[in-house]
């Protein structure tokens, strides 16, 4: 049997599951799209994978999920004749049976061995298919099997180890061939194993996948894999290497490993300038909260070439916050509590500290402000003092407030 599908098809899958070119894969969403109402079935099905979420595709593509849509093309794709859609629909668990009886095939078996045919002739995305066939146990229903059709409960767990470890030489095959999302269940099996099918974790094999998905240059294990170099504290230089060869292969959220790595200098020379060129390109990425830390914090402190800069540092800092991320609260309470690029604000400086629960010079300071100012708290100068004496490291901030006041004959803290 021939391998291929129709050429729009054929090209959208070479888009879509073999490579990680945001303009490609989007262009190859149009054509399906327009394929689709030209009537080519297995575009429909594509198309419903599109609508499905970021597992059934790469999530650099940014597709809209829209479960309706999916539902939609996905059905017209069964009832239109696609094999594809038969067996694809099924793992999302829209095969009903009122589409099985509809469906211009006999049944689910004969879609299957289409797709099988396909896969052995070398279609790697079918070989793909055809390993979540026997991995998810699809191939149960595909062939009517049933506990009650083996001799005891052991013959029949055994039989559904021996379908789930037949997924793996099909998925190595799609993914030596660069079919990226092959990999996804092959770290699963191998991370997790299955201990009700008595199938053992092999952490080793987790490793290697990584390995070779990213020196295949797909960008997707490129960066699981620099992932794992980072939590092992191994090659930190080469850690670096990979997120940045990741960033640049279109992975948004990857500028942020970069920015930090220049932030801090980690596996690279510090530099802030460049930390802050990556940040920004990070923004609009699910790491977006992360990069707008980094902006804020490097233009509040400033230094390396960089210029303070309280007002966009307000600006990013204030963001990440609304985005759920309050690491940063003790510098914006100090630029509250001094009138730092904002209007001077304690009450605001003191809802800021209070949504952290950490320590550091900064909170000490601005709790030593709120304290000796008596705002929202009672004024309790000595305590005030007490916070700004617990300073740690070197806080200006800290030593010129502490300057304003002196020490009685009595004891007693007042200002000079």
């Amino acid at each position: 049997m021939d391998a291929n599908f129709s050429p729009v098809v054929d090209e959208a899958i070479e888009a879509l599951y073999y490579n990680y070119d945001i303009e490609r894969g989007r262009e190859a969403f149009k054509k399906l799209q327009k394929a689709s109402e030209e009537g080519d079935a297995d575009a429909m099905y594509l198309l419903g994978r599109c609508y499905a979420g970021d597992c059934y595709y790469w999530e650099g593509f940014e597709f809209v999920e829209d479960k309706s849509k999916m539902e939609k093309y996905m059905r017209m794709s069964i009832l239109r004749g696609s094999a594809m859609g038969v067996i694809g629909a099924m793992r999302l668990g829209l095969l009903s049976e009122e589409l099985e009886r509809k469906m211009p095939f006999v049944n689910i078996k004969e879609a299957w061995h289409i797709i099988y045919k396909k896969a052995k002739a070398g279609n790697m995305f079918c070989k793909y298919m055809i390993g979540n066939g026997y991995y998810w146990l699809d191939i149960i229903r595909i062939e009517g099997r049933e506990p009650n059709a083996f001799s005891n409960w052991e013959e029949w767990i055994k039989y559904l180890r021996e379908t789930r470890l037949e997924s793996i030489p099909w998925y190595e095959e799609a993914l030596r061939n660069k079919v990226g999302m092959a990999g996804r269940n092959l770290v699963k099996l191998y991370q997790n194993g299955d201990e009700d099918l008595q199938i053992k974790p092999q952490p080793q094999k987790v490793i290697n996948i990584l390995k070779t998905g990213a020196e295949l240059g797909l960008v997707e294990w490129m960066y699981h894999y620099a992932e794992y170099l980072e939590q092992i504290d191994g090659n930190k230089e080469e850690v670096v290497v990979w997120y940045k060869r990741v960033a640049e292969g279109g992975v948004k959220s990857a500028w942020y490993d970069v920015a930090y790595a220049y932030q801090q200098g980690i596996g690279t020379p510090k530099d802030l300038r460049k930390a802050l060129e990556c940040a920004q390109k990070g923004m609009g990425s699910n790491q977006e909260a992360n990069c707008c830390r980094i902006i804020g914090t490097i233009y509040f402190e400033g230094g390396e070439g960089v210029l303070k800069n309280y007002e966009r540092a307000v600006e990013m800092l204030e963001q990440a916050r609304e985005q759920g991320k309050t690491q940063d609260n003790d510098y914006l309470a100090v630029c509250y509590a001094m009138g730092y690029g904002c209007q001077k604000n304690l009450h605001k400086a003191k809802q800021l500290l209070e949504e952290i629960d950490y320590q550091s010079d900064y909170t000490r300071f601005v709790w030593g402000l709120l304290y000796t100012e008596g705002v929202g708290v009672k004024q309790d100068i000595k305590e005030g003092i007490a916070y700004w004496q617990s300073v740690e490291g070197e806080c200006l901030l800290a030593e010129q407030a502490l300057a304003q006041y002196k020490r009685t004959w009595y004891g007693r803290w007042v200002r000079r």
